[in-house]
């Protein structure tokens, strides 16, 4: 029993001398084993040479009760090379004061608790945390570089603070993981990520999905040329539904009458039969909204497009309907489908169609973690807080290697 329980607790080699219920956790009193032989030279023979200070460290929990490790530290002097030898448990350092189990625990109630929550749980302080997480948790994966195949990377951002923008990227194929969390939404950040890349990695990415910013998709092309820029379809969608929606507010002004939004920026085949009668209402006495919603409609149904053929047919088709709108924004609109007509036709060249429904979904999982961490002010710990949240269990041990 006595070999299950040190091997439970990481503490093989050493003896369980009693265990105590404390009022804040519990309190294990080990005892260290006789060394074999000196580490520095190799002779079997070492002698008592003294003892320290009882030493008591944290050693990670145990349900939601801290879990401490208490010794008496003892000092063996070889009889060899003079040199001493003090035994410490499951690898801790003379400078540590916490064991590498508790420090694995802490990181791996981290991925999904905030700093303090985790500190009362494991015993610790909220600094001594923070100092782990910047020490070992890195806030890009360089491991995919070895993956083998075509790689297919997405681009997107979300908000470190309000305006303040961090760019986030994916890698889709041939497996699903974030990559990194740039430090700010600017094009140097973003080239010398890519820059960092080895050139070999660079030639075998075939596909990057990016929102509707130009600069991003010129980055792209220029490292990586073998790449085909893909415009997200999300994206598309949610430049349609702004337009639209800004167009409804100008209507809304100038007639002084309340205009329901959700009929317009809904799906068609999602309205409600109240909703059907409230968007024939606005198509009768508003008819540039029924145009630039049916406008709205046809973008969607084109990314519902088989072949390459029935794609271009109906791009060509929308930006002559656009063109034709009686609404300036139908011709603003117009420009902007055709500045990204390479980037939105390329999805039908790819074996499979590319989004950045991936990056979305990390991005709703950065902003559960931002919650649940009552906000960050230092920068570069939220990166890599939130990047601890994405990585997997197997891979929580290597860090402190």
């Amino acid at each position: 029993m006595d070999q299950y329980i040190t091997t439970l607790l990481t503490l093989d080699g050493w003896e369980v001398m009693g265990l105590e219920e404390t009022a804040t956790g519990w309190l294990v009193t080990v005892d260290a084993p006789h060394p074999a032989h000196c580490p520095h030279c190799g002779h079997p023979t070492l002698h008592r040479h003294g003892t320290l200070a009882p030493r008591q460290v944290p050693h990670g929990a145990v349900g939601l009760r801290p879990l401490m490790l208490t010794w008496v530290p003892r000092r063996w002097r070889c009889a060899a090379c003079r040199q001493t030898v003090c035994p410490r448990p499951a690898g801790l350092r003379p400078w540590q004061r916490w064991t590498p189990a508790a420090q694995e625990a802490a990181l791996i109630l981290l991925r999904e608790a905030s700093f303090r929550h985790t500190a009362r749980l494991l015993g610790v302080t909220d600094g001594r945390l923070r100092r782990l997480v910047d020490r070992v948790v890195p806030t890009a994966d360089t491991t995919w570089w070895d993956q083998p195949g075509d790689l297919v990377l997405s681009l997107d951002e979300h908000s470190f603070r309000g305006p303040d923008l961090l760019i986030t990227i994916a890698l889709h194929a041939p497996d699903r993981r974030l990559l990194a969390l740039l430090p700010d939404d600017r094009l140097h950040s973003l080239e010398a990520w890519f820059a960092a890349i080895p050139e070999a990695v660079r030639a075998r990415i075939r596909a990057v999905t990016v929102d509707l910013k130009r600069a991003y998709a010129r980055v792209v092309r220029r490292w990586c040329p073998n790449a085909q820029v893909l415009a997200d379809p999300f994206h598309l969608i949610q430049d349609a539904n702004r337009r639209l929606d800004e167009i409804r507010r100008l209507e809304q002004a100038e007639s002084r009458t309340a205009i329901p939004r959700w009929p317009l920026v809904k799906g068609h085949e999602h309205l409600t039969p109240h909703q059907h009668a409230q968007l024939a209402e606005i198509q009768r006495r508003w008819p540039t909204l029924g145009q630039l919603y049916h406008l709205k409609e046809d973008l969607r149904a084109l990314f519902r497009a088989q072949t390459p053929a029935e794609v271009r047919q109906a791009w060509e088709r929308w930006v002559i309907n656009a063109e034709a709108c009686d609404h300036a924004e139908g011709m603003a609109w117009a420009r902007t489908i055709r500045r990204w007509r390479r980037e939105i036709l390329g999805h039908w060249s790819q074996p499979q169609r590319w989004t950045n429904g991936l990056i979305e979904g990390y991005h709703t999982k950065i902003k559960q973690l931002k919650r649940l961490s009552y906000g960050f002010r230092n920068r570069d710990r939220y990166r890599r807080k939130m990047f601890l949240g994405f990585l997997p269990l197997t891979a929580i041990p290597q860090l402190l290697t």
